[in-house]
């Protein structure tokens, strides 16, 4: 029993690519806050499964099914294409960019999950996590087109630069005490006023978020180039 059990994780995973699904329809019908709701809970999901497939052993149980296949498939849809279909469809780029930001993340991100297991027997990454679920916070705090649009052509050139990034939360949601997982506590902690209020949420709330993400992408690789983090990864941590 306790077996099939460990498959919940799998289960959940699978949720998250509904949830998915389900953004991009709400997105394609103007459903925005739907939409947003959605997406939100695909987040939800992915700092949840794989802490709770460690927890069951799923992979013991069930070796003939790949855990990290599935998680980088729904990561892809459910993190970055689904989300920038979002942002492209609610008007949230300078015109002319949606479509083509959209499409580029989808490939950026493709590019970077291929090479997803190498960066993890080396413990760091090369250049920057495809994190293109941030640019939510552009869309809460309702900023003009020109930042949500800049800020998204500087992540995928940093996604496709040749900077050592260590890994942290923003690239796997394996929990840990202290700054390896500040964007996953700050996730939890928030994550209640923001699905419930979405864009009229306390701002501080997003300012808080966008601060802890820029500096993680700016500072965290110059902290790993002088040796102040150690490019490690703990698998059953």
């Amino acid at each position: 029993m306790k077996k099939y059990i460990s498959l919940l994780s799998h289960a959940l995973t699978l949720t998250g690519l509904a949830f998915a699904m389900l953004t991009i329809m709400a997105a394609f019908e103007g459903r925005f806050d739907a939409a947003a709701r959605f997406s939100l809970l695909v987040l939800l999901i992915d700092r949840l499964d794989g802490t709770l497939a460690r927890r069951l052993a799923v992979r013991k149980h069930f070796p003939s099914i790949s855990g990290e296949s599935l998680d980088m498939i729904t990561d892809l849809v459910g993190l970055t294409l689904a989300p920038m279909i979002l942002f492209w469809r609610a008007g949230l780029f300078l015109d002319g960019f949606g479509a083509v930001l959209a499409c580029a993340s989808g490939m950026a991100a493709s590019y970077k999950y291929s090479r997803k297991e190498t960066f993890l027997s080396s413990g760091y990454s090369i250049g920057a996590p495809p994190i293109f679920f941030s640019i939510f916070l552009f869309y809460f705090l309702k900023l003009p087109p020109v930042y949500p649009t800049a800020y998204t052509i500087f992540l995928i050139a940093l996604i496709l630069s040749p900077v050592k990034y260590p890994i942290t939360s923003l690239v796997t949601t394996h929990w840990k005490p202290g700054y390896k997982s500040v964007t996953n506590y700050l996730t939890i902690i928030f994550f209640i006023p923001v699905f419930i209020y979405l864009q009229t949420a306390p701002a501080v709330i997003y300012w808080i978020m966008l601060l802890a993400i820029i500096v993680q992408l700016t500072i965290y690789p110059f902290l790993l180039s002088f040796k102040i983090i150690k490019p490690v990864f703990d698998r059953n941590s």
